[in-house]
Formats: C-alpha cells, sequence, structure tokens
C-alpha cells in the first residue's frame, strides 16, 4: 500500500511538472534573433506567420556530439540546439553570415515546415535543398554552395518542396567562349627558360621535368603556389592546364587557384579561388577566405585517377564555368571582388604535382587590335599562400 501511494505521488508529480511548463516560451540567443526574424520575414512571404513571439521557441547553444552543427528537438515549443564550437570556428571567416544562415534555417525547416531531410541532388551535383542531412550518401560532406542565385532557389525551395529546377543545376554548357585570345602560354619545353623562377625553399620545391613544370610539398599541408601576372581576374578569361598527381593520399585536393594575394603593397585582402580534383574522382571549387570549400561533386566519368587531367575555368562577367577533360560540369558565381592577378596550383601536402599546357586566355574587344597579346612568357615569382582550408560541413 505504501508502494501503490508512492506511485501515484510520483505521477501526480511528473503531471504537476509537465502541466507547469510553459508552451509559449520564446527563449532566444542573441546571436540567433537575427537569422530568426529573417526566416519568420520570408516565412511571411509564403503566407506564412508563426508569431513566435507569442507561439514560442527555443533555440539555445549546446555542445553537440557525433559531428552535430545543429538538432531540432520536436517538443512544446520547439527547442533547437546550436553547436556552440561550431558556431564558433566558423565566426573569422568571410562566408560566416551565409553559413550561419544555413544552419538556423535548416533546423527551423524541421522544426517549423515539417521538413524531413532530403538526400537527393539536382542534375549537376549539387544538393537539391538546404534539407540535406542526417545518414550520409557515398560518405559525401554536406557542404552546400549556399551563395548568390543557389541561395535564391534554396531558400524558395525550403517553403516550396516543388520549386522550379533552377538554370544553373543543367550540364549543358551553353554560355558564349568566343572571342578569348591566349595572353600566357607555357608548356615547359625549354628547361632554361620555362617562363618560371624555379626555386627551393624549406616549403616546396619547383623544377622542370622531361618538359613538365615539377611542383613538390614538403610540408604538412596542402599549399597554393602563385605566380603575378599582367591578366585581372575582374576581366573575363579562361584558365587551363593539365595536371597529374600520380601517388600520395587519393583524397588529397590538386588543381588550379586564381585571385587576389595578400601583401604589403595591396589594399586588398587576400581572396583566392580554387578548382581542385583528387584521384577518389571528387571535384571541389571554393575561396581560401571561407570556412570550407563550397561543396564536393563526384565526376567518376570525367576524372582520370593518377593520370593527365585538363583543369580549365571560364570566367564571363560573374560566373566562373568549370570543365574536366573539355567537359562542361559546373558554374557558379566568383567570390573574389576584388582586382588580382595571381594564378597558380594547389598541391597536396609532402606530395609532387606536374603541370603543362598551361594557358591564360582573355577576352579580346571587338574594337581592339586581336596584335595585342602577352606573347612572351612571364616570369612568374613563387607564392605560398595559407593552406587551402578543406574543412566540412558538420550535420544538421
Amino acid at each position: 500500500m505504501y508502494q501503490l501511494k508512492n506511485y501515484f505521488f510520483f505521477i501526480f508529480l511528473l503531471f504537476s511538472v509537465v502541466s507547469c511548463k510553459d508552451h509559449n516560451e520564446y527563449r532566444v540567443d542573441s546571436q540567433f534573433v537575427d537569422y530568426l526574424n529573417r526566416f519568420e520575414n520570408l516565412a511571411s512571404t509564403h503566407g506564412l506567420n508563426f508569431d513566435l513571439k507569442s507561439n514560442g521557441i527555443i533555440i539555445e547553444f549546446a555542445n553537440l556530439k557525433d559531428d552535430q552543427a545543429g538538432l531540432c528537438h520536436y517538443e512544446d515549443p520547439i527547442r533547437i540546439e546550436i553547436d556552440k564550437t561550431y558556431w564558433n570556428a566558423i565566426s573569422t571567416t568571410v562566408g560566416v553570415d551565409l553559413m550561419r544562415e544555413d544552419l538556423i534555417f535548416h533546423e527551423l525547416g524541421h522544426g517549423l515546415l515539417n521538413r524531413s531531410h532530403i538526400n537527393t541532388t539536382l542534375e549537376n551535383g549539387d544538393w537539391k535543398s538546404i534539407m540535406c542531412g542526417g545518414d550520409k550518401v557515398d560518405e559525401r560532406p554536406w557542404n552546400i554552395n549556399y551563395r548568390g542565385m543557389r541561395r535564391t532557389y534554396y531558400l524558395e525551395e525550403l517553403f516550396n518542396e516543388s520549386a522550379q529546377t533552377p538554370d544553373f543545376s543543367s550540364t549543358q554548357f551553353v554560355a558564349d567562349t568566343t572571342g578569348f585570345s591566349p595572353s600566357l602560354q607555357l608548356n615547359f619545353d625549354n628547361a632554361a627558360n620555362p617562363g618560371f623562377i624555379l626555386t627551393e625553399v624549406p616549403d616546396y620545391k619547383t623544377s622542370i621535368d622531361n618538359g613538365r613544370l615539377r611542383l613538390e610539398s614538403k610540408g604538412d599541408k596542402a599549399v597554393m603556389l602563385t605566380a603575378s601576372t599582367k591578366i585581372d581576374i575582374q576581366s573575363d578569361f579562361s584558365y587551363q592546364l593539365t595536371i597529374e598527381f600520380p601517388t600520395g593520399d587519393a583524397a588529397g585536393q590538386y588543381g588550379m587557384a586564381f585571385g587576389t594575394i595578400a601583401s604589403k603593397t595591396s589594399i586588398y585582402p587576400e581572396s583566392m579561388e580554387y578548382f581542385t580534383i583528387n584521384n577518389n574522382k571528387k571535384m571541389f571549387m571554393g575561396n581560401n577566405s571561407w570556412y570550407s570549400y563550397f561543396t564536393q561533386l563526384s565526376r567518376p566519368d570525367q576524372i582520370v585517377s593518377g593520370k593527365k587531367n585538363t583543369l580549365k575555368v571560364c570566367k564571363i562577367g560573374t560566373i566562373l564555368y568549370y570543365f574536366i577533360n573539355n567537359k562542361y560540369c559546373y558554374c557558379s558565381e566568383i567570390e573574389a571582388k576584388n582586382p588580382g592577378t595571381n594564378f597558380g596550383f594547389m598541391v597536396p601536402y609532402k606530395s609532387v604535382v606536374y603541370i603543362d599546357n598551361l594557358i591564360i586566355s582573355q577576352k579580346i574587344s571587338s574594337g581592339v587590335s586581336s596584335k595585342i597579346k602577352q606573347n612572351n612568357p612571364l616570369n612568374f615569382e613563387i607564392t605560398t599562400v595559407n593552406p587551402l582550408i578543406q574543412n566540412k560541413i558538420l550535420n544538421r
């Protein structure tokens, strides 16, 4: 009888605690308020009015486990946890605002829109939805190119799962690449005049090997080696080269880089675009001022592991078009917004990469004589910039 009374007392106490809970509690850390306001404003344009200050929501910091950046609890009210370590880790990078918005909107998609994870992709390999997450697909990281025209699409798809397929997702190349003329060509056949300053320092070594430029990274981190040219990345240009990474870590990224290098004489901050592949047949693109690469795409039919691959990027207006072995594969807005004249290469840590047939072309105006070409090779000065940021976006 005594135990039965204790049992009923426990039930009564539990009921009292639950019934006393404020189902309309509004408790949002100050760092999340702006993003929540953005979401509510955007929701209102889609005919949704949540009035969360009255109806309640909790968004708070936590120390999440298992590589989770955010977690939504289907409680009353909805409670969202954001990993504080991850939130702070992205705070010093250029893309912090968009990365934080992506994370918060994803969790609000769960809690307020009842959206589940969706891990399908568009035609070009981009994630179909901002709601990607949960169980991994082929071990692909959750990096999502949440910028510009893609952000516009992802926000529309968040509130409308049947959103129209975006133009950027097409694998058909429709841009006009006529009118480009080579400004710089190097094939490295002439060891006496390679067009590069050959050097060896503690971090890297450059040399000529069988008519190819040999780049050796000696350090424990991947590096970008760049050279100053007369070609401004804010002009329309194309940059092409043949690159080979025969041995080493199959996950190591190698490829091309171009943009603005920070220096004592430059008034602009460093901002280097990169386009890389690896011998696992993945491609990446990004900017080293961001926390991570924008996204990872699988290209098993285009990339030849351990052999020569021809990479090309063509800039027209503000859009970069990417090609692997003469096949178009992706487009994305350029992130580097300031003048920059540096072009170069990405080399994995403690590895050797071979470069050949480098061509940088510019679009020549119809009113300008085609004789204005920089036919003579330029002497490149090798510069080591900050290691390529290869972080992966945590799960949501």
